[in-house]
């Protein structure tokens, strides 16, 4: 039940994120900002992906497994791009939150 509703929450956080960054203009502004507006779309896409396969993976676990290890990936280096900019740490939560929450989703599909 515990996996079932991380999964839920995190492909819900993914599938959103994913959204604003290719469909919306202030992420646009973002990964400018970050010195990597070419890869906004791939990102995106990625992050759509990930979620979707977060809610697939409550029926084929191995696809929940890959999903969830994809997204704890992205989300260290976009920790690591933020560092590198020199961000807020306060900026670096969401990343740091989302990791932590798919690194888990991963243990428990491991489990």
């Amino acid at each position: 039940m515990l996996l079932v509703i991380l999964s839920i929450a995190s492909a819900a956080a993914f599938l959103y994120y994913g959204y604003e960054t290719v469909f919306k203009v202030p992420p646009r502004g973002e990964y400018e900002r970050y010195g990597m507006p070419r890869v906004r779309i791939f990102v995106g896409s990625m992050q759509l992906l990930g979620g979707l396969g977060l809610l697939f993976g409550l029926v084929e676990p191995v696809i929940g497994a890959l999903a969830a290890t994809g997204l704890v990936v992205m989300m260290l280096l976009g920790l690591a791009v933020r560092y590198r900019i020199h961000d807020a740490p306060r900026l670096m939560v969401p990343a740091a939150s989302l990791a932590v929450l798919n690194l888990t989703i991963l243990i428990l599909h491991i489990a």
